[in-house]
């Protein structure tokens, strides 16, 4: 039977407080591109001054060092981004309303001004200067997503000025990514998957890392968005070990 490993794991994150006690909130499995675990040691050397061996190692001891812990996934629910981004998910929850005749500036260069709200709804728009109505695609156009407005060139208002807008916006919800507000990410990283190479099942479990983004996240690149982070492996309280991996013989 062969003895080498290539693993089909599923890997799952539970991201830890800053006393290193899990949130209450298991993510996974995650589609998991690298999760690479370096075991470093620091060389302490003796050296020699004798005339001899001047220059010499005498002894020559290694002192672990905290392993080292990469990890890269293209799976992205805003739960990791938010870790890629050094940030914190929170609920968005944004009533629904009307604006009636909401006084608006255009500027006289036909660049895009802010009503005021956004996710406005595409029906029942009216957008007017005095009491004549003007003509969205002719005098002037709305992003309805963001709720923004400009005039169009050779239009009732292509200098700009004085409108209203009277419109209904929608109710949102979803997650926003609070991006910087974290100076670190602690994880726990474990998993369980198939050596391919000899069908045994293999466990793995990096109790306690302390991550931080290793690239950048290109949100509007021409690839899945992928979330990179690398740090070291602590060691917890009550545990003799940083990270274990076992591989598993059923019986």
């Amino acid at each position: 039977m062969s003895d080498g490993i290539y693993l089909a794991a599923n890997v799952f994150v539970d991201r830890l407080n800053e006393q290193g006690q899990s949130m209450g909130q298991i993510i996974g499995p995650i589609n998991t591109t690298k999760l690479s675990i370096k075991a470093e040691a620091e060389s302490k050397p003796r050296i020699s001054n004798k005339k001899a061996s001047k220059g010499q190692a005498l002894d020559d001891i290694k002192i672990a060092k905290p392993a080292a812990i990469g990890w890269e996934f293209d799976d992205q629910p805003a739960e990791l981004v938010a870790m890629a981004l050094m940030g914190e998910v929170q609920t968005i929850n944004e009533a629904s309303g009307t604006l009636t005749d909401k006084p608006v500036t255009l500027p006289a260069n036909n660049s895009w001004v802010a009503v005021g709200h956004n996710n406005f709804a595409s029906e029942g728009l009216v957008v007017s200067q005095a009491a004549t109505e003007l003509v969205m695609g002719t005098d002037y156009e709305f992003n309805y997503a963001l709720g923004l407005i400009r005039a169009l060139p050779g239009g009732a208002v292509n200098g700009g000025g004085s409108i209203t807008v009277t419109g209904q916006y929608n109710a949102v919800s979803g997650k926003r990514i609070r991006g910087g507000t974290k100076s670190q990410t602690r994880l726990r990283l474990f998993g369980e998957g198939e050596n391919l190479t000899n069908g045994k099942r293999m466990k793995f479990d990096i109790y306690d890392a302390s991550m931080m983004p290793s690239s950048e996240m290109d949100l509007s690149g021409s690839d899945y968005v992928s979330g990179a982070l690398e740090g070291t492996a602590k060691l917890p309280p009550g545990k003799n070990e940083p990270y274990v991996v076992d591989e598993l013989t059923d019986s």
